[in-house]
């Protein structure tokens, strides 16, 4: 008889979290991002997407702490979450209150590869199986990407704007809002039926660091609206010497793929 597989949630191992120290220099407010009165800007597209801050060049590495507030239907966690990466790989390790450590979870451009060392088992899952984990709209994004998220000039349609905010529609349906003040990324939103493995993204408090202009939270919605990850990032080193990212799981520990 075959062994059944069964996805489960990292967050249910876990307990309240002790708040941690913000080590950011607090530079915007978080204004609440307007749909309304857009209008046709004036705005070239090239101008408008020069604003936007683009670190592709500069950052390649990135490595911190942050806390996950999970909220999807008939369940509400969080959790302590330590993360690295560069530009091919994230990694992130859960842990509770206490330190100890419960599982991993290994994203790529393409998937997903989980390893719970209390339950021992590890799963890899395709990045758009949106709903195998409580975590997989955090773990759906390179966390470098999700962190400097990046718009080409070669993407963009149309430019609007109201009081406050640019809006950019990109030719593949998706809006971009940004801050008129400087260019900072407030909002995505991918159209109906998208490929993309989350709905929306939401950037609040930026603050620099390093001469860099990074968001210190971040919300992910699931790609069915139904449930989201509130990231709120509590430290953070940026262009740090990193090790190998990899998972280093048992050997008698047999990889299942959904």
């Amino acid at each position: 008889m075959g062994k059944h597989v069964q996805i489960r949630s990292f967050t249910s191992l876990f307990f309240p979290l002790i708040p941690l120290v913000l080590f950011f220099t607090a530079c915007s407010t978080s204004r609440s991002v307007s749909k309304e009165n857009y209008s046709k800007s004036s705005l070239s597209i090239g101008e408008v997407v020069n604003r936007i801050p683009d670190y592709s060049e500069s950052l390649n590495t990135l490595e911190g702490k942050g806390r996950a507030l999970v909220s999807e239907p008939g369940n509400s966690d969080r959790v302590t979450i330590e993360f690295q990466a560069d530009t091919a790989l994230s990694l992130l390790t859960i842990q509770n209150r206490i330190g100890i450590e419960g599982g991993k979870m290994l994203v790529d451009q393409d998937s997903i590869l989980i390893y719970n060392r209390l339950d021992d088992y590890a799963q890899k899952l395709s990045i758009y199986d949106g709903r195998m984990t409580s975590l997989n709209e955090l773990a759906s994004i390179n966390i470098l990407d999700l962190i400097n998220f990046k718009v080409g000039k070669e993407q963009v349609q149309a430019v609007f704007e109201n009081n406050n905010f640019l809006q950019l529609r990109l030719k593949n349906g998706a809006r971009v809002y940004l801050s008129k003040e400087g260019g900072q990324v407030r909002q995505v939103e991918q159209p109906p039926r998208s490929a993309a493995p989350y709905s929306r993204l939401e950037y609040e408090s930026y603050g620099e660091l390093n001469g860099f202009i990074l968001p210190r939270k971040i919300t992910i919605f699931s790609s069915d609206g139904d449930s989201r990850v509130v990231f709120l990032i509590r430290s953070l080193d940026v262009n740090p010497k990193l090790p190998e990212l990899t998972i280093d799981i048992p050997k008698n520990v047999e990889i299942e793929r959904l």
